[in-house]
């Protein structure tokens, strides 16, 4: 394989299954002088695997700037590198982007090596079209930051990919219940490994299924994209003029305009009834 010194490899590893790893993956760890890694102990598990032993330092989102100027001296000596994350591919809900954007300032040639990819294989196996998707991430863990994340997202008409940690499932979920609604909603669970689940179902009926367990594993979920009224509903500034005017003078309660607007615009009460509290509090 041809490899110019003074590359970082941006090497995409499996999310589960040790056999997912690409021959050029491989190719390329075997090349690089240094590995910086999120974990070092789950990439040196990974590296024992295939029977590469090489310098592994740490490279997360704690230290990323800081090692940024270790592997940059280690790449102007005509060396090459590799950036791995735990699972998947770097800079996609792992650290990695502000590593890349620094040393491309720095006019390190920066190289993709693709590998698996948890948001992708969900998506392939979900049902939903992948003409295009919207890819959220994890969602914040904070209530109130993760619900008006939510809102953010109520207009995206493409189906949308999150992440999620198993002790905050249901909390999410009930979050999307509420401001999102009922969609369809597909999870998929410890993809590539021995117990891969999958589940197809609406966002309450998931509910259910999964108040009855104890959940665990990495999570993804492709989540059915927004309806012509939910989308119509939001990019209207009508619904908070008519807010103003009914809540003006308080002759009518949040409670009561919630419900009276949306009897009216055919959209969620719990929306309308949460935008009524933001006015409130201006």
């Amino acid at each position: 394989m041809n490899t110019a010194p003074g590359r970082l490899f941006v090497v995409g590893t499996p999310i589960g299954n040790l056999r997912d790893i690409t021959f050029r993956a491989v190719e390329c760890m075997k090349e690089s002088g240094l590995i910086a890694a999120e974990d070092t102990r789950r990439t040196r598990k990974l590296l024992s695997h295939l029977g590469i032993k090489k310098k592994v330092i740490s490279c997360n989102e704690y230290n990323e700037a800081e090692k940024a100027g270790l592997i940059l001296d280690f790449l102007k000596h005509g060396n090459s590198a590799a950036l791995v994350s735990d699972a998947g591919t770097p800079g996609l809900s792992d650290p990695g982007a502000r590593l890349v954007a620094l040393l491309r300032k720095s006019g390190v040639e920066i190289v993709p090596v693709p590998g698996p990819s948890a948001a992708t294989a969900a998506l392939s196996v979900s049902g939903f079209p992948g003409r295009s998707f919207h890819f959220a991430g994890f969602l914040p863990s904070r209530a109130a930051e993760r619900r008006q994340r939510l809102q953010d997202l109520l207009a995206i008409e493409t189906v949308i990919v999150f992440f999620e940690a198993p002790h905050r499932l249901l909390k999410s979920l009930r979050d999307i219940l509420e401001i999102l609604g009922d969609r369809k909603i597909f999870l998929a669970r410890e993809m590539t490994k021995s117990h891969e689940t999958c589940i197809f179902a609406t966002v309450g009926g998931l509910i259910k299924i999964l108040e009855k367990e104890k959940i665990r594993g990495e999570i993804t979920l492709v989540l059915e994209g927004a309806g012509r009224r939910e989308k119509r509903a939001v990019d209207t500034e009508l619904l908070e003029s008519a807010l103003r005017s009914l809540l003006e003078g308080e002759k009518i309660s949040v409670k009561e305009a919630s419900r009276l607007l949306s009897k009216l615009c055919g959209t969620r009460r719990s929306l309308i009834y949460n935008m009524a509290l933001d006015l409130q509090d201006e």
